[in-house]
């Protein structure tokens, strides 16, 4: 076990409080959505004690999850297992895709604007709460912005909330009228979308896992199971906090030293090192009604450009 390391992890978990909703939540989506979904509630107090939760705060967040119909509850006997439910499965599927797998598209040049004067108001709330996972931003009254938005997505999300006749999908260019025209649209970005707190959360990130990264490339450090699966759980739990409110803008938009792909090529770096380590401590306890989990889906190696395995799992 590296001390070292370990003093990171624990600095990682008391420096910014963290929710055992949320991260119940993260273990789910990193190490549970591929083997099956399902696992018992005595392996997830097990697992999630380390970072410092008793039982009843992982009892209280799986209650709030089961709430908000992100898991299904089953009794077996005397124990409780937990599966993600076909609805939350879509959202963790997303996530996904944002998380691990995201690519920077390059830019058309183009903004999309979508007006929902003619959307009742009751679903109102729904889309734009919808168009904003997708970055979208309300530049007015009942208008609401992207530039290059993906436009399968876009179809996508319209046909599924049944709103195709509810919306008017424009596109729109920047035109340089005056010398200053790329200030003032800075100054809308600025004004409209999260950029300087979302640019800081990466600073804090780079600082924080940067240690990590030097760490695990020295010979000497030799991280233990458990420690790679806290890690790998940390840095995911806190990329994805970052990353599920970055509208992920185009990089001609952004400032020259936008910290976003620095951030991505660490984590690409720190997960790659460790994921094996992780699943090693993370199977040695979860368990389902059948016993272990089963086998991990194919589709996880695709993560962050393709993950190599050194022994079949």
């Amino acid at each position: 076990m590296s001390v070292r390391i370990q003093h990171i992890i624990q600095y990682l978990i008391e420096q910014e409080p963290l929710s055992a909703t949320s991260l119940v939540s993260s273990i789910y989506g990193d190490s549970i959505l591929h083997r099956g979904g399902n696992i018992s509630l005595a392996s997830l107090i097990q697992l999630i004690e380390p970072f410092g939760f008793n039982d009843r705060a992982v009892r209280t967040a799986v209650f709030r999850l089961v709430k908000n119909e992100w898991l299904d509850s089953q009794k077996v006997g005397r124990t409780s297992f937990y599966r993600i439910t076909d609805a939350s499965r879509k959202v963790y599927l997303q996530a996904e895709q944002r998380i691990y797998n995201h690519q920077m598209r390059e830019w058309d040049r183009y903004w999309d604007l979508i007006l929902l004067s003619s959307v009742e108001m009751e679903n109102k709330i729904t889309l734009k709460k919808e168009l904003e996972w997708l970055g979208f931003s309300s530049i007015a009254t009942n208008l609401m912005a992207y530039p290059g938005c993906d436009q399968a997505k876009l179809q996508k999300l319209l046909i599924e909330l049944n709103m195709m006749d509810q919306v008017v999908v424009f596109k729109a260019q920047t035109l340089d009228l005056w010398a200053g025209s790329s200030d003032t649209v800075a100054r809308m970005l600025e004004v409209n979308w999260p950029i300087d707190e979302i640019k800081q959360r990466y600073l804090k990130f780079l600082e924080h896992f940067r240690e990590i990264a030097t760490l695990l490339n020295h010979e000497q450090e030799e991280i233990s199971p458990q420690q790679a699966f806290l890690l790998r759980i940390l840095l995911i739990h806190h990329y994805r906090r970052i990353l599920l409110k970055d509208p992920s803008l185009p990089l001609e938009l952004l400032p020259a030293d936008w910290p976003a792909v620095n951030a991505r090529n660490l984590s690409v770096n720190i997960y790659k090192r460790i994921f094996e380590q992780a699943d090693e401590y993370f199977l040695s306890i979860a368990k389902t009604a059948e016993g272990s989990l089963p086998a991990i889906n194919s589709s996880f190696y695709k993560r962050f450009g393709g993950l190599e395995l050194a022994a079949t799992l």
